[in-house]
């Protein structure tokens, strides 16, 4: 594979990575570089779904009537954790 072509950064990853001894050939860099975008992709879209979710849960307790504030929120958190405190957990 011709390394001509792409920028002078890539280029330079590329060159460490086979004189790091990692690699054999810039074939096999470009394999790991595309399997690696590949599952990060995958895990990003995971991640979107559980998000649009985690959303859609929230857009329906607020239609619901059963969202609280922020401060609510963090006060209840609070007197859990110092509960748990007490009984020594």
């Amino acid at each position: 594979m011709d390394l001509s072509s792409l920028p002078d950064e890539v280029k330079g990853l590329v060159r460490a990575q086979l004189e790091a001894g990692r690699f054999q050939s810039v074939d096999e860099v470009v394999c790991e570089a595309l399997r690696l975008l590949h599952e990060r992709e995958e895990l990003f879209a995971s991640q979107r779904e559980v998000l649009r979710s985690q959303i859609a849960e929230g857009v329906a307790a607020e239609e619901r009537g059963e969202l609280r504030d922020g401060a609510e929120a963090i006060a209840d958190v609070r007197r859990r954790i110092d509960e748990r405190l007490r009984r020594g957990e």
